[in-house]
């Protein structure tokens, strides 16, 4: 699986993903409902990132390879990640999604 670093900066900004440039990477973390959740972070430049890269960001994310294609390909929306994340145990359920769901 390859990664660019446009395409890892169009996932940050997809997720909504608090972050912050620094020297040679960009830091973030993904906030639910005010808390920090997970740490990401990507290298600068517009170039493929290399070897075992992918694998590692699509893990910091907490998804397995398909879910991660998912998200690259656009076709996984943010309230959907989080849907994993919950069905995960790495967040408690989201009220907000609960709430729509019912209006």
């Amino acid at each position: 699986m390859q990664l660019k670093t446009n395409e890892a900066a169009k996932i940050f900004r997809k997720l909504e993903v608090e972050s912050v440039k620094s020297r040679h990477h960009v830091r973030g973390f993904l906030v639910v409902n005010g808390v920090r959740v997970l740490p990401l972070h990507y290298s600068h430049g517009r170039k493929e990132l290399p070897g075992p890269v992918p694998k590692r960001f699509a893990s910091a994310l907490q998804l397995n390879l398909q879910e991660f294609a998912e998200l690259k390909r656009c076709t996984m929306s943010r309230n959907a990640y989080l849907d994993v994340l919950a069905s995960r145990g790495v967040i408690s359920s989201l009220p907000n999604s609960v709430a729509s769901a019912t209006d």
